[in-house]
C-alpha cells in the first residue's frame, strides 16, 4: 500500500476515533507492531518503533489529549476499522 492510501485512511479514522490514555496508546501501538515484527527485519523493527515514538512524543506535546487521537486508539484497540 502506498504511502497516500494510508494517510487517506488516517484522515478517514480520526473522525472515529474514542478516548483513551497514553499507556493504552503505548500498549496498542505494542500490540500491532508485534503482530507484524515477524515479517520485518531488525533495522525496519526498529524504525518502525522509532517513528512511533516520535509520533507519539510530538503528539503529546502539540495536542496533549487531543480527542481525535484518542478515539482512533480506541476504535483500534477494540478491533474496529477505520
Amino acid at each position: 500500500m502506498k504511502a497516500a492510501k494510508i494517510i487517506e485512511m488516517w484522515g478517514r479514522a480520526s473522525r472515529q476515533v474514542p478516548l483513551t490514555s497514553d499507556d493504552d496508546i503505548v500498549q496498542m501501538f505494542a500490540n500491532e507492531i508485534a503482530k507484524l515484527s515477524y515479517k520485518l527485519t531488525e533495522e525496519e523493527l526498529y524504525r518502525l518503533i522509532a517513528v512511533g515514538a516520535l509520533v507519539y512524543q510530538r503528539g503529546f506535546r502539540e495536542f496533549d489529549g487531543n480527542i481525535m487521537a484518542d478515539l482512533l486508539i480506541r476504535t483500534l484497540r477494540d478491533g474496529g476499522r477505520a
